[in-house]
């Protein structure tokens, strides 16, 4: 039987669909495994600017997406750990890294499906442990083993489409209208969410003889890179002005690079014809220029871009009382940024909370290392502070909630509000409980034994990069950060398993200040577990239902209850 284009159409945007699984598979395999070391390594990439290309290049490179390093990145300027020029160094890294990628994946290795196929599904399934490393390698497995799978099923079945009558006018069609053609590509990379997927797509279709019109296989390239662009400015539209300034000047970036390639679109397109290779590996080479040149011709600006996007991007007024709420009305009064919407006003004084109870972390932690207690009224204002912002939190939520407000955000709302209190737990136990161990030891003149202070120690910084990444979580509302923030939520639950067994076996071998220190040891690993708890708790509230409502459904629960 004579198959149609339509059939064929078909069968292609299955395979279009096994793609673009196969790329989330495996980002979030890589995610689970390197996202903290990524989160925590960004931030050092500072010394340069060179370096801050090539980690940003390499980022998005293992996380095979330049989404994801926009999400981590964009999150760490929200906070101030990262300035927005060096930010936007990253992002301009990552474009270059995700093409690599999808460099790579266009080279002729479907011969290695089958293996990655097995391998993959036999760690998987072997290592219940979801915290196992090799548990998630077999997610990266199975997933580079379907991205396999679906282009060699897209240039067997894109031959046919190629031949197709009503297709031919299509691209024909397309071929004269460029600017139709860019906006269809961006499209396509706006709801895929991936470049690296629609890219790939591109070029086997190309690779079949669908087109060989250079200005057309351009113009899809811009559209992809255009497409890439959105998705980073949407998630970061209500967060904090470094956050935006990053992902919106990189936008410009990249109209400024597409207008520049659409003046000089003969020009520009017969560099295809001059690249050695198949058409779709052209494909790919072609998207690597163009955001190569984007590095050569911006890395210079980055400093005028930030200033001018400062301008206007301005950072919203100080409150003048710090105790009392920033961006919501309190006592009576209107919030001093009535340009927020409601929910992300509410945000951002969640956020302000979450600050608090960092810097309440770090206070102790100062004191318990030093045995200095001078700064324990400092944290018990702090605390005041916490009790004032969850005040003023809860009841306007409880106002919001009577506005008619969307099921999507009024479950916000009812997750913001839960999470405050939990946050609001928290500093509870930092001031009453763990804020009497540095004063108790210091009256008793003991102290930690040096091994117990180093492992400690790791604790706080453990908790302070969860804390971040809860803001991160916040800001972005996006499933890949829940997910991370989940995954780290229970490597410190392992952390303070192995610090306690540790204690215990320093205390058998009569480590004399291990065992004056003991119960204040296993009291804190006890308080900052729980802490951790409270504060990865967010994490849970972003993960699709789907997934929580799975195998992990019952794991995710019994955590969140600890």
């Amino acid at each position: 039987m004579q198959e149609s284009g339509t059939y064929e159409l078909t069968l292609i945007l299955g395979a279009a669909t096994l793609l673009l699984w196969g790329v989330r598979m495996a980002r979030t395999g890589v995610m689970r495994m390197y996202g903290p070391e990524i989160h925590r390594a960004l931030p050092r990439a500072l010394r340069s600017r060179a370096i801050a290309l090539i980690t940003g290049a390499g980022a998005a490179t293992v996380l095979q997406s330049s989404l994801a390093v926009a999400v981590f990145t964009s999150g760490l300027a929200a906070v101030g750990a990262i300035p927005v020029a060096q930010g936007l160094l990253l992002m301009l890294g990552a474009d270059v890294g995700s093409a690599l990628i999808a460099a790579l994946l266009s080279l002729n290795l479907k011969a290695l499906w089958p293996v990655l196929m097995f391998v993959g599904y036999l760690l998987h399934s072997i290592y219940s442990d979801t915290d196992s490393p090799l548990k998630q390698f077999g997610r990266i497995a199975l997933g580079i083993a379907m991205i396999l799978i679906a282009l060699t099923f897209m240039s067997q079945v894109s031959s046919a489409l190629a031949s197709s009558e009503l297709i031919r006018i299509i691209v024909s069609s397309l071929g004269s209208e460029l600017l139709i053609a860019l906006l269809l590509f961006a499209v396509l990379t706006w709801l895929a969410h991936s470049s690296i997927a629609i890219l790939l797509f591109w070029g086997s279709l190309v690779q079949a003889g669908i087109t060989t019109d250079p200005a057309l296989i351009l113009a899809a390239i811009l559209g992809i890179n255009l497409g890439n662009a959105i998705p980073p400015i949407l998630m970061t539209w209500n967060q904090a002005a470094p956050a935006r300034r990053i992902v919106i000047v990189h936008g410009a970036f990249k109209l400024i690079g597409i207008f520049i390639c659409l003046v000089l679109l003969r020009l520009v397109a017969s560099l295809y014809t001059l690249i050695p290779g198949d058409p779709g590996f052209r494909v790919v080479i072609l998207h690597i220029l163009f955001n190569s040149a984007l590095i050569l011709g911006f890395t210079g600006l980055v400093d005028q871009a930030t200033r001018i996007a400062e301008r206007f991007i301005p950072d919203p007024p100080k409150a003048a009382d710090e105790h009392g709420p920033k961006y919501i009305p309190g006592r009576g009064e209107e919030a001093t940024r009535p340009d927020l919407l409601p929910v992300t006003a509410l945000a951002r004084e969640v956020l302000r909370i979450l600050g608090t109870i960092q810097n309440m972390l770090d206070q102790t932690r100062d004191m318990l290392v030093s045995g200095a207690t001078e700064n324990a009224q400092d944290v018990n204002r702090m605390e005041d502070k916490v009790n004032a912002l969850f005040k003023a939190v809860r009841a306007y939520a409880v106002d919001l909630t009577r506005k008619g407000l969307n099921e999507q955000e009024q479950r916000k709302v009812t997750t913001l509000l839960r999470y405050t209190a939990s946050l609001e737990h928290a500093g509870d136990v930092i001031c009453k409980t763990m804020l009497a161990i540095p004063e108790t030891m210091r009256k008793d003149r003991k102290s930690f034994s040096e091994a117990g202070q180093d492992e400690l120690g790791r604790l706080f910084d453990y908790l302070t990069g969860n804390a971040q990444l809860a803001a991160e979580v916040i800001m972005s509302w996006h499933p890949d950060t829940g997910s991370v923030l989940v995954q780290r939520k229970r490597d410190f639950k392992g952390m303070c398993e192995e610090s306690a067994q540790a204690h215990i076996r320093r205390l058998s071998e009569g480590v004399s200040n291990a065992m004056e220190s003991s119960s204040a040891h296993l009291d804190l690993i006890s308080e900052l577990r729980w802490i951790n708890t409270q504060i990865s708790s967010i994490g849970y509230d972003v993960l699709p239902q789907a997934e929580a409502a799975g195998d992990a459904g019952a794991e995710i629960l019994i955590e969140r209850a600890e």
